[in-house]
């Protein structure tokens, strides 16, 4: 049986959606506001902004996961 992929895993906290969005603020490198404040857009205030860890969000820009979201 074929593992569950993307939003549909049981573990997941972003979904398709989601990824799209940060690839591309991080594309853009634009400016976010995180707590108020006005922060640059990097892998870890990415991470922040959407609840995962620094080294998810690099995985997830550098399409080593989420690569079938295009």
């Amino acid at each position: 049986m074929a593992a569950n992929r993307g939003s549909k895993h049981h573990a997941a906290k972003m979904t398709e959606a989601t990824v799209r969005e940060a690839r591309r603020k991080y594309e853009s490198a634009s400016w976010l506001v995180i707590d108020g404040k006005r922060q640059p857009v990097t892998p870890g205030t990415l991470a922040k902004k959407y609840g995962v860890s620094r080294e998810t969000m690099v995985a997830l820009l550098s399409r080593r996961t989420w690569g079938h979201v295009q």
